[in-house]
């Protein structure tokens, strides 16, 4: 975009350094006496930018990063640039503000610069949540379908459908109180037990090996070949980062005429869980 190159001054620059750099108690975008192409160049407007971004591959009009660029912006404050700098947990005059996750913010920005540690672009520890919405039995829900990335062959990637959550899935509940079960002496009686606990229609699970695990997916995809569930559409996108090692990031879009907008991490905590283990533990 050789327009914006030309009307973009060395001051943006400047004031990013300025941006990355300002106190907790004042983590806002300092905002320029004008132009909307200054906002839309700083504003990281694909999830994949973001990725080039935080692994300070290319500069802010996606040319490659060089030795000038790192002059005017180190990595750390590259990084710094690309989280919600409107947290409230990180302001120290709101209500909200916590030592802690400032702390791990810092800690995570050291780790990644000082290791130099990358997000691999095509890695299936990148998980996207598709929060959507479906119809489930005539009644509108909001359910997470959970993609991952896939090498297919030597040249190819591609999304597939990895896990899903909501509230429609929560019939499947444990039995705490011990009354729906097969008595021991069933087998003396040709387990004809059997029949009343595949009637109870309700708690079928209840009557099932405590090493059960309920396979939501394959579940969700009964639902809706046989017509009683209707995909409406995808109401919001966050993407979860377990390439770091030591780490999770939440990242989302921040849809807002700032320079501080677009894909951003809204989160940062401390993971040592694989994926499977990651989005059991995810509320």
């Amino acid at each position: 975009m050789p327009g914006i190159k030309n009307i973009l001054p060395a001051a943006l620059l400047f004031l990013l350094h300025i941006i990355v750099n300002c106190n907790s108690g004042a983590q806002t975008i300092v905002k320029p006496e004008n132009t909307n192409e200054r906002t839309f160049l700083v504003r990281t407007k694909q999830f994949n930018e973001f990725i080039d971004r935080f692994n300070y591959k290319t500069n802010f009009y996606g040319d490659p990063v060089d030795s000038v660029f790192m002059s005017k912006i180190p990595r750390g404050n590259m990084v710094r640039s690309l989280f919600n700098l409107k947290d409230s947990r990180t302001i120290e005059t709101g209500v909200d503000y916590s030592i802690n996750y400032v702390t791990d913010k810092d800690n995570f920005v050291n780790e990644v610069v000082n290791n130099n540690l990358n997000i691999y672009k095509y890695s299936d520890k990148i998980i996207a949540e598709a929060k959507s919405r479906i119809i489930y039995k005539g009644v509108p829900s909001t359910i997470s379908i959970f993609l991952t990335q896939e090498i297919v062959g030597k040249d190819m990637v591609k999304w597939v459908i990895f896990n899903v959550k909501g509230d429609i899935f929560n019939f499947l509940k444990t039995d705490t109180a011990y009354i729906r079960f097969i008595p021991p002496s069933s087998n003396e009686t040709d387990f004809i037990n059997l029949k009343r606990a595949l009637g109870d229609l309700d708690h079928l699970q209840y009557y099932s090996s405590k090493e059960y695990e309920p396979d939501y997916l394959t579940l969700f995809y009964y639902i809706i070949n046989s017509r009683l569930a209707s995909f409406e559409y995808v109401e919001e996108i966050i993407y979860h980062i377990i390439d770091i090692p030591g780490w999770s990031i939440q990242v989302r879009e921040f849809n807002r005429n700032e320079m501080n907008s677009g894909w951003l991490i809204s989160d940062i905590s401390k993971n040592s869980l694989d994926r499977i283990n990651y989005l059991k533990n995810l509320k």
